[in-house]
């Protein structure tokens, strides 16, 4: 340390301060509440090594730094430097900022580099990349849900109109089986009142009795098959009304499912969104 008397001030050699530079950075170490590294060199070696960043590489005090890396880009161009130093120069991977340290000339003398740990940033984009990849899976699972519940609404659709079609033919049937009795009923009559007539002919009516009597019992057979054939199809009518009924709730629940899993999809793409942000903000940091 000199004192110049022409500019009244104290002229502090290169190294002195480089020595003043590694007070103050021991200080900055400590100050950060990150796990950090502060190193300070000349234009050769490292002066000053505070380590703070677990499984680093220990000693470095007193040797070339490598040719790698920010600081002699630093020391080349003079300017600041920010990058990721790779594990295979000091023991683990880290970020790190470099800037000169310049002497009173302006000259560069060594630089002051502070690393930070990316053990941090790592297990967070790791994480992010995790979620990104599970909200992709249960976004195209939703989509798929949704797709497969409209399908089956459009489906449970098609049955209903095709039950309503039934149901109206079955009407149909009825009408067609009330005509039927109808006519069994005046067969009935025209039988009765045939044996009648065939009963006053006497002997020469017997034939016609005879037919008479097949027609009677035709118009019975008939009538109660008519019967039958309507209770069997009134137990249809039952069974179909169950079925519309039980179809119509399958269909709201469908439509209900889908409407919700549209609102998850449209969720679950925000939320990829926001992990995007992270993953970005991760890399930054």
């Amino acid at each position: 340390m000199t004192y110049d008397s022409t500019t009244e001030k104290v002229v502090l050699s290169d190294e002195q301060y480089i020595n003043l530079f590694g007070e103050f950075a021991s200080l900055f170490h400590q100050a950060l509440f990150v796990q950090n590294s502060v190193a300070l060199t000349d234009r050769e070696k490292f002066t000053h090594y505070s380590i703070g960043i677990s499984d680093m590489v220990t000693g470095l005090e007193g040797k070339p730094f490598s040719d790698k890396g920010n600081i002699p880009l630093v020391l080349r161009t003079g300017e600041q430097s920010i990058g990721r130093i790779p594990k295979e120069i000091y023991g683990v991977e880290f970020k790190s900022s470099s800037v000169p340290i310049r002497n009173t000339t302006g000259n560069i003398i060594g630089t002051l580099t502070v690393a930070l740990s990316m053990d941090s940033q790592n297990a967070l984009k790791e994480v992010m990349e995790e979620l990104s990849s599970s909200t992709e899976e249960l976004s195209a699972t939703s989509e798929e849900i949704a797709a497969s519940s409209s399908v089956l609404s459009e489906n449970i659709s098609d049955i209903v109109k095709q039950t309503t079609d039934i149901t109206e033919l079955i009407e149909k049937t009825n009408t067609i089986l009330g005509f039927i009795n109808q006519t069994a009923n005046t067969s009935r009559i025209l039988g009765l009142n045939a044996s009648i007539e065939a009963a006053r002919a006497g002997e020469n009516g017997k034939g016609f009795a005879v037919v008479a009597n097949e027609i009677r019992k035709m118009a019975e057979n008939s009538a109660k098959a008519v019967v039958d054939t309507k209770q069997i199809l009134s137990s249809i009518q039952e069974k179909i009304k169950v079925l519309l009924n039980k179809t119509q709730e399958i269909s709201n629940i469908s439509l209900a499912q889908a409407s919700a899993t549209q609102e998850i999809s449209a969720t679950v793409q925000s939320l990829a969104g926001d992990t995007e942000v992270i993953k970005t903000i991760a890399e930054i940091i």
